[in-house]
């Protein structure tokens, strides 16, 4: 996982940020103000700032710009979060700096997310370094140290995944164990920043009959089509898996009975787009339970998968097809 420096001189703004992105596996620094920010910049050398706009002494516009000039600082990608995101000059400043993304404050989580997603899918890459002869010659020599550090955390990183076994080595969503980690701490957060969550139970009704007639080549087919649709319909922030066979679910915080009919919408859509796509006989279908937990709620992440997985059967029967449990 990434090192996420957070800067803002207000302790309970910073804890907001490194609550969520704590539940995610990520590993926080904090800093409240832009010269001790700078500091530990340079001794961690994160792969991402999150800095308020407004700090004392050195503020977040001129904590950018000295981020810029260090030669193993400079393309790190940095996040504004402010309370004046409505203003068009802040959104000038930023871009005139290289920030593409700027959080309003308080932000939502799924925002927060989407916006560390996103800047981290651009880690510092060798090829988009400044030339050698921009360079002296001990940056240099630092700059190959920390890299081999950084290739050394991916690799153990890489070989801890791959030993907790968190991912549907089919679909490539997360597996139940996978799924239980990442839900487990998105709904504790849930309950502490007083947001409402919902879990969604999904069987694919149709893969048994494709495996009759298709073979289980067929069914692996429908099921890895199936894990796209969802990463396409649901949002980013959203916890989904894979829990085995034909049943996926999907965790999902600060989504109103709205949102919930415009995903199932947008659910049923795409499995009609998919289902005109294919050969005859060879269609989709999914029968869904959801259950929605209020902020107060000390429901357990196994109950609840319970209670949705119910509320699931309960669908499937009224529409008369065939149980498989």
């Amino acid at each position: 996982m990434a090192t996420i420096l957070i800067v803002d001189n207000n302790p309970a703004d910073r804890r907001s940020y490194i609550t969520l992105l704590g539940n995610f596996g990520h590993r926080l620094l904090e800093a409240d103000n832009g010269l001790h920010a700078l500091e530990l910049a340079k001794r961690e050398i994160p792969d991402l700032v999150i800095t308020d706009m407004l700090l004392p002494g050195m503020d977040g516009l001129d904590l950018a710009r000295h981020l810029r000039i260090e030669p193993l600082l400079g393309r790190i990608p940095v996040i504004f979060h402010t309370a004046d995101y409505d203003e068009s000059d802040v959104h000038k400043l930023a871009r005139a700096n290289g920030i593409q993304y700027i959080l309003r404050k308080p932000a939502e989580p799924q925002e927060i997310l989407r916006a560390v997603n996103e800047n981290l899918e651009h880690p510092m890459m060798l090829d988009r370094l400044p030339s050698a002869q921009q360079l002296q010659l001990e940056h240099l020599e630092l700059l190959a140290d920390k890299l081999y550090q950084k290739v050394l955390e991916l690799e153990k990183a890489n070989d801890q995944l791959r030993n907790l076994s968190l991912i549907d080595g089919l679909t490539n969503l997360n597996n139940r164990r996978g799924f239980m980690i990442l839900a487990t701490g998105l709904l504790k957060f849930a309950r502490r920043a007083g947001y409402s969550a919902c879990l969604i139970y999904i069987d694919l009704d149709s893969l048994k009959y494709i495996n009759n007639v298709y073979g289980h080549t067929g069914g692996d087919r429908a099921l890895l089509h199936f894990g796209r649709i969802l990463t396409e319909t649901f949002r980013e922030s959203d916890v989904m898996g894979r829990l085995g066979g034909d049943e996926f679910v999907i965790l999902l915080i600060d989504a109103t009975e709205e949102d919930l009919s415009s995903m199932q919408e947008r659910l049923q859509g795409r499995v009609d787009d998919y289902n005109q796509t294919v050969e005859s006989g060879y269609a989709l279908s999914f029968s869904m339970g959801a259950i929605r937990v209020d902020p107060g709620s000390n429901i357990t992440m196994e109950a609840l998968l319970s209670l949705a997985d119910d509320a699931m059967f309960k669908h499937k029967q009224n529409r008369k097809i065939p149980a498989t449990k």
